[in-house]
């Protein structure tokens, strides 16, 4: 039975987090694959190369050999072991289940905010530290999405939890009460 993307992501991510932090490591592999996944995701050819199976192994080598040459020993024999069992295609999804599970051993979580409008790096930073506080965490990340119709306010998205302070639901609050009423 085939695994799913799901399933292999499950199973590489986790090797990779146990392995690093068996090594204690786990915040150096943390920033090496968080870089190699900005690469990949700028150059998206690599995961076609590197899963391309009309290549032979050899060219594959090669390849990974110029892209590793920076990484630790413990990325880089993550990435030859994503090469030998032919699993370089779901590399990002890889990633980001190893993130998932080093932001849950860090009490970290990552969210949107979405505001009428741009939000500066320290309001960001200043609403992310107060949710952390809030709910018990050490950091929150947050993304800052740009919606005009929320009129004012903002909406904030951390994992299954949403804070709707946004002016738009607020006057249909207002609304609603109102019609209500009569």
């Amino acid at each position: 039975m085939a695994l799913s993307r799901e399933e292999i992501a499950a199973r590489y991510g986790t090797a990779l987090f146990g392995f690093a932090e068996d090594n204690k490591v786990l915040d150096d592999v943390y920033e090496e694959v968080g870089e190699l996944k900005k690469a990949v995701e700028a150059n998206p050819a690599i995961i076609g190369v590197m899963s391309d199976p009309v290549l032979n192994g050899e060219e594959k080598k090669k390849t990974l050999e110029a892209i590793e040459k920076d990484f630790s020993q413990e990325v880089q024999g993550f990435l030859n072991l994503l090469l030998e069992y032919n699993r370089f295609e779901y590399l990002i999804d890889i990633i980001d289940y190893f993130n998932n599970l080093y932001d849950e051993k860090k009490s970290i979580a990552s969210g949107t905010v979405t505001t009428a409008v741009k939000l500066d790096d320290d309001q960001l930073k200043r609403l992310g530290d107060s949710y952390a506080n809030k709910y018990n965490l050490k950091a929150v990340r947050l993304e800052n999405k740009v919606d005009p119709s929320i009129l004012g306010g903002v909406i904030l998205q951390v994992k299954d939890r949403v804070i709707d302070g946004s002016v738009k639901t607020q006057l249909k609050k207002i609304r609603t009460q109102l019609i209500d009423e009569n």
